[in-house]
This record gives C-alpha cells, sequence and structure tokens, in this order.
C-alpha cells in the first residue's frame, strides 16, 4: 500500500518500519528500537479478489509513512576498636575503581556505536538491519520528531522493507492487504530479541553522546532522556484499527479512505499500518522499556 501521511508526503518502500523503535526501539538504543522509514517510489502489487471488476497494478508510492562472603580475618586494629566499644568490623579493603572507557567525538562515533551495538545478542541475521551510518544522529533526530508526531524519512534507523506493498480492488474500492502486517515480522523480532538490560546499559553508556545530538538540535536547556519518554508516550496513545482498513486512491497515492485515521498524525499513522497485532507487540516493548530508560 501507498497511504499518504496527513502532509500528504510520500513514505517509500520501507517507511513504515524503520522507526519501529526507537525505540523500542522503540527505539532501539534507547527503547531497543531504532525506527524504520524512507522514501522511494515502489510498485504496488494489486491483489485479485473475487470481484466483479479484475484486480489491476497501479505504480504507487510507499507511505510515510556473585561476591564472595568468606569473612576476613581479625586484625589488631579491628582488635582494638571492640575493646574500645566500637564496631569490631575489620576495616574495609581498598576498592578497586573501574576506569569508564572513553567515548569518541560524536563526528567519529560510528565505527565504536556499531561495534557495541552489534556486540548485543539480537537474534541471529537481524542485526544487519540496522543503518550504520550517522547512527547516534539519526536515533535522536527520529526519537526528537517521534515525539512530535512526526516521521524523517531521511534519517532511517532501519534499512527498508524487501516486499512490495499490496492493496486489494474491488470494483472503485481499495483495502489494505493483510498481507502487508508479515513485512514488519523481522523488525519486531529484531527489537524483542536482546535482553533488555543490555540495551538500557548501552544506552546510558552512549548517553553522553546521544545528549550532544540533542543539544545541536536546539535544545539547550533539555534532557534528552526526557524526550525519549515523550516518543514512548506518543507511540502508546496510538489508537488501534482494525487490520485492513479501506484506502482511497488519490492519483497514485493511496489515502485512509477514513477521514478520522488519515488526520491522524504520521507516527500514529505509521502505527495503524504496523497492522493490530504487531502494534500490540511493539507497545508491549515500549512499556516494558519506558521506567527503564528514565533512570539515569
Amino acid at each position: 500500500m501507498s497511504e499518504r501521511t496527513p502532509t500528504h508526503q510520500t513514505q517509500a518502500k520501507g517507511s513504515g518500519q524503520r522507526w519501529i523503535g526507537p525505540a523500542a526501539a522503540v527505539i532501539i538504543l534507547a527503547a531497543g528500537g531504532w525506527y524504520l522509514l524512507k522514501p522511494a517510489p515502489v510498485p504496488v502489487v494489486v491483489a485479485e479478489t473475487p470481484a466483479t471488476t479484475p484486480a489491476t497494478t497501479t505504480p504507487i508510492s510507499e507511505p510515510a509513512d556473585v561476591l564472595s562472603t568468606a569473612q576476613e580475618p581479625d586484625d589488631e586494629i579491628s582488635a582494638q576498636a571492640a575493646d574500645a566499644g566500637i564496631d569490631g568490623t575489620a576495616l574495609p579493603a581498598e576498592q578497586e575503581v573501574t576506569a569508564t572507557e572513553p567515548l569518541p567525538a560524536l563526528d567519529e562515533s560510528d565505527m565504536v556505536v556499531k561495534q557495541k551495538l552489534l556486540a548485543l545478542p539480537w537474534k541471529a541475521g537481524l542485526s544487519s538491519l540496522f543503518v550504520s551510518e550517522e547512527m547516534v544522529r539519526r536515533f535522536v533526530v527520529q526519537i526528537d520528531n517521534i515525539a512530535q508526531g512526526r516521521l524523517v524519512p531521511e534519517q532511517a534507523i532501519f534499512k527498508g522493507l524487501t516486499q512490495d506493498f499490496k492493496a486489494t480492488q474491488n470494483g472503485q474500492q481499495y483495502q489494505l492487504d493483510i498481507a502487508n502486517y508479515q513485512r514488519y515480522q523481522r523488525y519486531l523480532d529484531l527489537l524483542e530479541s536482546a535482553p533488555k538490560a543490555e540495551v538500557v546499559a548501552l544506552f546510558n553508556q552512549l548517553y553522553p553522546l546521544l545528549q550532544q545530538a540533542y543539544l545541536e538540535l536546539g535544545y539547550p536547556e533539555a534532557q534528552f532522556r526526557d524526550r525519549v519518554q515523550q516518543a514512548i508516550q506518543q507511540l502508546l496513545a496510538a489508537p488501534e484499527i482494525a487490520d485492513g482498513p479501506m484506502l482511497a486512491l488519490d492519483s497514485v497515492q493511496y489515502t485512509f479512505a477514513d477521514g478520522e485515521i488519515e488526520q491522524l498524525s504520521m507516527a500514529h499513522k505509521q502505527m495503524v499500518r504496523l497492522g493490530l497485532k504487531n502494534q500490540q507487540r511493539l507497545k508491549l516493548l515500549l512499556v516494558a522499556y519506558q521506567p527503564l530508560l528514565a533512570k539515569k
């Protein structure tokens, strides 16, 4: 399908999948999910249905879419302290301080971020879906826009969908083919696969870079961590629409026939395009990450 966004910007093949995170991937570094989207005209495959009017194929553009407890031996100082009425516990040994690995400059961070991200135990064969250029800035830009209900095709976090969009035509009417929802399975499988604790630990480790990229957007007094929470709330607020909504064909672009759906924000319309079950899977993931990402 090739629905349009409320602003009538066309999204390309793969548009609906590149922001599924940012979640989690939501938001993937921040919520395990680094989002799915990118514009480009794609041919639409129109499925035939038992109707009086035969199905047709129309070129349409994709929508915008543990420690040992062994007791330390008593020492002379401890014994003297006990005689003096002071807590006789042995003095604590000097603790070893682990140095924090320095982060690279933001402009030179791609290699380090990519190594750390791909080192997480993602489901086999799916980590290749990540776009590995300008990773920190892409993620930050998408989170900032999702928090405002928008999507930015030029800052895709995931590589695009490989299957063409399908719409079913019956006479003069069109309907979103539910087969489209299967296209998002790999992205959801990816976002759900890595342990949340490890994803959050990486997010916290990389946070100085994320905050720097966020400041570049013109938010000198704001924290990127708060923006992540706003983005999660935005996606969780998306309405859950029954599968297979009707479509309208406007020139070479599909829009939702239901005006209320078509007037939704770009982010909410993309959630609708995921399909009901996929949207619920993503929301469950976001709910799980929400409190974890709020902690420093």
